[in-house]
C-alpha cells in the first residue's frame, strides 16, 4: 500500500526556471535568488524541505507551504514534501503542528510544536500542488480529509465565546512579533508569544487576547473553498454544502469584523470591543485567503492601499498604515507617542523583526494571490516594480525594509525565503510566465530585452522579448502580443483573457497564427476572443 505522506509515493516531473536579461543588475540579484533559495533546502528526517531561511530553520505553517509551492516550479520533491510534512504530524484532533525543526541531537529527530498556529497558509498552495503532480486523486483524497479535520478543530476550538468569529490566541497565532498593536497593550512576545493550554486565555484587560480574528476568520473560509472545488473534482456530492459553509464565515466576517464606513475590517479585543489599528499585513492575509468580496477588495485597494499616506510609500505595504498611531520603524520613523519609546525601550530600532512599521517579504509574497484573487492585476506591477526596486539597490533578500528609504535594519540576514520567492514571483509577473492550477499567465509589463523560460509538467513555457512579446509551449510559436498585458492561456497556449497591466491605457494586438487582434485597454479590463475580436469581459477599478 503506498504511503501518500512521501513524495515518493508520486510520478514528479524535472521541473526549472531560467532568466536572461541585458539588464546586468537584474541578473545578478535573479542569479543569487536561485543560489539563495538552494542552500535553504534542508532535509528533514524523511523530508527533504525549504525552510524560511536567514535566521529561520524550520518550516513554519505561516511561511513554508506557500513557499514550499512556488518552489515547486524549480524542485517539485522538495515543494511536495512542504506539504505532505505538515499532513504527516497533523494531531489526531485535526491541529497542524505551527512549526517543525530538527531536533538539537540527531537522535531525537523532528520536533512538532503545537504551542501556536503562527497563521496558516496551506489550503490553497496544497491545491496548486494537485496539478503540478499530476491532478492525482489520491493525493486528493488525503487533503480533503485533513482540511475537513483542521476546520473541525479551529471552530470546536477556536470559538471560545461561541460568537460565530474565530480567535488569535497568542502573539505567534498572529505572526506579528515585536508589533505595537501587542507590545502597547501590555502583551509583549516574551510573556504572550505561545499558548500552549488548548483552553483559551482568560483575561479582563482591554485588548488582550483571546482577539476575535479576521486572519483567523478567513484560514477557514479558504478551507471551505479548497473543499468545495476538491468536492468538485472528486465529485463527492458536498460541493454546493462547502460553498454554503464558506459563504456562512464570510457573511459574519462581514456583519461584524467588516467597518463599511472606513473601508476596512478590525479585528475585536478580549471584551469584543474593536482594535481601529489600521494592520495591513492582516488585509492582506485576509484577501489571500478571499474572504473579502469584489467590493470590499475594490473599496480597500482605492481608498487605503493606494493611498500614499497610509499604505503606498514609497516602498509600498507597510504593515502598519504611516498615519496611524502605532506606526513605528525607529524614532525617526514612527508616529508612536513619547511615552512608548519607555516601553520600546532604549534602543526602539527593532532590528529585523518588527511588525509595526517595516514592509515585510511575507506581505508581498502573499500580496500577489491577494491581488489576482479580485483581478487588480495592474497592482501587482506597481508592486512588482518597486520590490525590484529594493532588491536590485540592496542586493540582499532581507526579511524587512524602511518603506521612506528603503533601507534594510542595523544588522541584515541575507537569504531570506519569503523575500525571494516574492522578488521571483513578481518577476516572473513583469517579464514572464507563471503557472497557476491549471492555467498559465504571460506578462510583459515593459519592454526589455529578456527571455524567460519554464520547464514544468513535462512542458516547456518560454517568453521572449522583441518588438512583440512572443510566447511558445514546447517551442511551438502560441501568441505574440503588445507590452503592457497580460495573457491568461492553458497549458497548451490557448488564449482564456487578455489583461491592461500598464498604468495606462494600450493599443493591445495579440497575433495568432497570423491573424491579429486589436483593441484599447485599460488597466485591470479583462477581455477575450470572441467572434474573430477581443471584446470586454470584465474590469475593476484602477485608481
Amino acid at each position: 500500500m503506498k504511503n501518500l505522506l512521501i513524495a515518493d509515493s508520486y510520478e514528479l516531473s524535472e521541473n526549472s526556471v531560467s532568466f536572461e536579461t541585458e539588464d546586468k543588475e537584474l541578473k545578478f540579484v535573479y542569479d543569487e535568488a536561485e543560489r539563495l533559495l538552494k542552500e535553504n533546502v534542508k532535509q528533514f528526517n524523511d523530508y527533504r524541505v525549504i525552510i524560511e531561511g536567514s535566521k529561520y530553520n524550520g518550516v513554519w505553517l505561516e511561511t513554508q507551504p506557500l513557499g514550499g509551492e512556488m518552489y515547486a516550479k524549480r524542485d517539485l520533491e522538495t515543494a511536495l514534501n512542504n506539504i505532505l510534512i505538515f499532513m504527516k504530524y497533523q494531531r489526531r484532533d485535526g491541529r497542524y503542528p505551527g512549526l517543525i525543526v530538527k531536533a538539537d541531537n540527531w537522535w531525537d529527530g523532528m520536533r512538532c510544536i503545537y504551542d501556536w498556529m503562527q497563521g496558516f497558509f496551506f489550503p490553497y498552495p496544497a491545491l496548486k500542488m494537485y496539478y503540478h503532480i499530476g491532478e492525482n486523486k489520491e493525493y486528493l483524497n488525503e487533503l480533503y480529509n485533513s482540511l475537513k479535520a483542521f476546520d473541525d478543530y479551529l471552530w470546536k476550538e477556536r470559538d471560545s465565546d461561541g460568537d460565530g468569529c474565530l480567535e488569535s490566541w497568542c502573539v505567534w497565532d498572529t505572526g506579528e512579533d515585536n508589533c505595537t498593536k501587542h507590545i502597547l497593550a501590555g502583551m509583549p512576545m516574551s510573556e504572550f508569544g505561545p499558548w500552549g493550554s488548548s483552553n483559551a486565555p482568560k483575561n479582563t484587560k482591554k485588548g488582550w487576547f483571546p482577539h476575535e480574528s479576521a486572519e483567523y476568520m478567513s484560514y477557514s473560509y479558504a478551507m471551505r473553498k479548497t473543499l468545495a472545488k476538491i468536492s468538485e473534482i472528486l465529485e463527492n456530492g458536498e460541493k454546493f454544502e462547502w460553498e454554503r459553509k464558506a459563504k456562512q464565515v464570510q457573511d459574519r466576517f462581514k456583519e461584524y469584523l467588516w467597518d463599511e464606513e472606513k473601508h476596512y475590517s478590525f479585528d475585536r479585543d478580549c471584551n469584543n470591543d474593536k482594535m481601529e489599528i489600521m494592520l495591513g499585513s492582516e488585509i492582506i492575509k485576509c484577501m489571500y485567503g478571499g474572504i473579502y468580496t469584489q467590493e470590499m477588495a475594490d473599496s480597500f485597494i482605492k481608498e487605503h492601499l493606494l493611498n500614499p499616506e497610509e499604505f503606498w510609500t514609497k516602498y509600498p505595504l507597510p504593515s502598519i498604515a504611516a498615519n496611524d498611531k502605532y506606526f513605528h520603524v525607529s524614532r525617526e520613523y514612527s508616529n508612536c507617542a513619547k511615552e512608548v519609546y519607555e516601553i520600546l525601550g532604549e534602543d526602539s530600532d527593532i532590528d529585523d523583526n518588527s511588525w509595526s512599521g517595516p514592509v515585510e517579504g511575507l506581505t508581498y509574497q502573499r500580496s500577489i494571490d491577494a491581488m489576482l484573487n479580485y483581478n487588480h492585476h495592474a497592482e501587482t506591477v506597481l508592486i512588482g516594480k518597486k520590490l525590484i526596486e529594493l532588491i536590485k539597490k540592496n542586493k540582499i533578500f532581507p526579511q524587512q525594509f524602511n518603506p521612506f528609504t528603503g533601507e534594510t535594519c542595523k544588522n541584515p540576514q541575507n537569504g531570506y525565503g519569503p523575500m525571494i520567492f516574492a522578488f521571483l514571483e513578481y518577476l516572473s509577473l513583469l517579464k514572464g510566465v507563471n503557472i497557476s492550477y491549471d492555467y498559465a499567465l504571460w506578462s510583459g509589463a515593459e519592454k526589455g530585452e529578456f527571455e524567460y523560460t519554464q520547464n514544468i509538467r513535462n512542458k516547456t513555457f518560454t517568453l521572449k522579448s522583441g518588438d512583440m512579446l512572443c510566447a511558445y509551449v514546447n517551442g511551438e510559436e502560441k501568441f505574440s502580443f503588445t507590452y503592457g498585458l497580460r495573457v491568461k492561456t492553458d497549458l497548451n497556449g490557448e488564449i482564456i483573457s487578455v489583461y491592461g497591466i500598464s498604468e495606462t491605457e494600450t493599443d493591445a494586438k495579440v497575433i495568432i497564427k497570423e491573424k491579429e487582434y486589436k483593441a484599447v485597454i485599460k488597466p485591470n479590463e479583462e477581455y477575450g476572443i470572441l467572434n474573430g475580436e477581443l471584446k470586454l469581459k470584465n474590469k475593476v477599478p484602477f485608481n
